[in-house]
């Protein structure tokens, strides 16, 4: 099993300035999956972390060509689980009302194949449980942070945490 654990460039400055910073980082990601591939076609890679862009953004559909409907991935194939939650509305931070999905999971094909042995891609999600979101005012629902306005507020994370479950079936 191989993981590239990822902490791509803010949107400091505007999410349009910082674009080319996270695709040069999605274009590392891309160079790594592909040396890995080369050297065995069925290798199991997850790149993972806080990527700063949703699953829709170039980075993931232009450079890393990610797809998210697991039928639909091939041999060579990079695929995002965490695409079809976004698009049900499901994010791990809240920015003005509005959700993103910035922490992902992209596995390699050898998590999807049937044929290959080993581990499995089984599901993905956001674990949102009510203790970890902002219980009351203005952002309630939010994401509780740790800090806010230069104060500790007694919360865990500007982000909601991700999960992944990997089920390896029995012979």
């Amino acid at each position: 099993l191989h993981f590239i654990i990822n902490h791509w460039p803010s949107r400091s400055g505007g999410e349009a300035a910082s674009r080319p910073f996270r695709e040069a980082a999605a274009a590392l990601n891309k160079y790594i999956f592909d040396s890995l591939t080369a050297i065995n076609p069925k290798a199991k890679v997850i790149s993972m972390g806080d990527f700063n862009d949703d699953p829709t953004n170039s980075a993931f559909k232009k450079v890393l060509k990610t797809k998210a409907n697991k039928e639909k991935v091939n041999q060579g194939d990079l695929y995002n689980p965490m695409e079809n939650l976004f698009k049900k509305g499901v994010g791990t931070l809240a920015y003005r009302d509005s959700w993103s999905l910035f922490d992902q999971f992209v596995l390699t094909y050898g998590y999807i194949d049937k044929q290959v042995e080993g581990y499995k891609y089984w599901k993905a999600g956001v674990f949102n449980s009510p203790e970890l979101a902002n219980p009351s005012g203005r952002f309630a629902g939010y994401p509780f942070r740790s800090y806010a306005n230069g104060s500790y507020t007694g919360g865990y994370s500007d982000h909601f945490p991700v999960y992944l479950f990997l089920i390896k079936l029995s012979e």
